[in-house]
């Protein structure tokens, strides 16, 4: 199954923001997208940026678990 997920690389949290159904994404996580944007450290830093991506679930545990992401915000 494909996930859509940001991260915050500064704090290593993420959030899954939709779930691949099919061919069709399916929003996940509405509900708390606001409050973890809202949440960010440095969200008015300079040059401050999420990262997100199209994972499946196999490749983002080995991306972002295995190097170094310790934090499991609502998957």
């Amino acid at each position: 199954m494909n996930r859509k997920y940001i991260v915050d690389s500064t704090t290593h949290e993420y959030l899954c923001v939709a779930i691949q159904k099919g061919r069709e994404w399916t929003p996940n996580n509405q509900d708390s997208l606001k409050k973890f944007m809202n949440s960010r450290p440095n969200k008015n830093s300079e040059g401050f940026e999420l990262i997100s991506g199209e994972f499946n679930d196999n490749s983002f545990f080995e991306k972002w678990i295995r190097n170094g992401t310790n934090f499991l915000f609502r998957y």
